[in-house]
């Protein structure tokens, strides 16, 4: 049996704030960064580590993915 492997690439712009290796795309797929993984949407939510969120309340646990800029002064490297 002959197959071929296919990978996507998607932009990811936001992230669970209690769950940072969870991404969110705009057009609303949610990526486990961990395992590379789409969630499964289920009938009105996702199961996310166990427990259920409706789909309207995602939105209130999401923020933008930060920016971190990294440079090194005289005492080490610095988070900004």
């Amino acid at each position: 049996m002959n197959f071929k492997a296919v990978t996507l690439t998607f932009k990811t712009y936001w992230q669970f704030k209690d769950y940072p290796h969870l991404k969110v795309t705009k057009c609303k797929k949610i990526i486990n960064e961990k395992t590379g993984n789409l969630l499964s949407y289920g009938t009105r939510g996702f199961y996310i580590n166990g427990s259920y969120y409706k789909r309207k309340d995602i939105n209130q646990m999401l923020e933008t993915i930060p920016k971190y800029i990294i440079f090194e002064n005289q005492m080490g490297i610095q988070w900004v």
